[in-house]
């Protein structure tokens, strides 16, 4: 079983150098995977420091053979801008672009993730999270593209579609 936790959370605000330093101290404390808030509104401003700190996100983690996703919250983004911060993080060298917090006022959708997956090279894998409640929704995200899904409602999901 693999230790995830977040960094940046839960708006993504948090200075890069903070950042980082919630990454490297989930590494030594066991961290498997980390997944790390994009500051929507550096990204929105068209700041390039914004890849500048998704690659050094990436560098530490992957210097330390760990996983990273990046939540990019589509729930506040535009299909232009969910196109664009999908380069911008498989530019950076990421290994997942993830939905949502869960704090957004929705969650993973079946056209964001269609959308992301036409706009993110085969190696970035997709992580749907957010408002995932049934089975079948779970079941047209992943046929949309999604390779992982985040649901504090995967008992009912999996017993429900098994009763049936």
């Amino acid at each position: 079983m693999a230790l995830i936790t977040v960094a940046g959370f839960p708006l993504g605000y948090n200075m890069t150098e903070t950042k980082l330093d919630e990454i490297k101290r989930a590494i030594d404390n066991g961290a498997d995977e980390i997944d790390v808030v994009l500051n929507i509104t550096a990204f929105k401003t068209g700041l390039p420091w914004t890849k500048i700190e998704i690659a050094k996100c990436s560098k530490l983690t992957h210097d330390n053979q760990k996983i990273l996703k990046v939540i990019i919250e589509t729930a506040y983004l535009s299909n232009e801008e969910i196109v664009a911060v999908c380069k911008l993080c498989a530019d950076a060298g990421v290994d997942f672009v993830k939905t949502s917090t869960g704090f957004a006022p929705s969650g993973a959708q079946v056209d964001h993730i269609k959308l992301m997956r036409q706009s993110l090279p085969k190696d970035v894998r997709i992580k749907a999270s957010g408002g995932i409640k049934t089975f079948e929704q779970a079941k047209l995200l992943i046929d949309s593209g999604a390779d992982r899904l985040g649901t504090s409602s995967s008992v009912s999901i999996v017993t429900t579609n098994t009763t049936s």
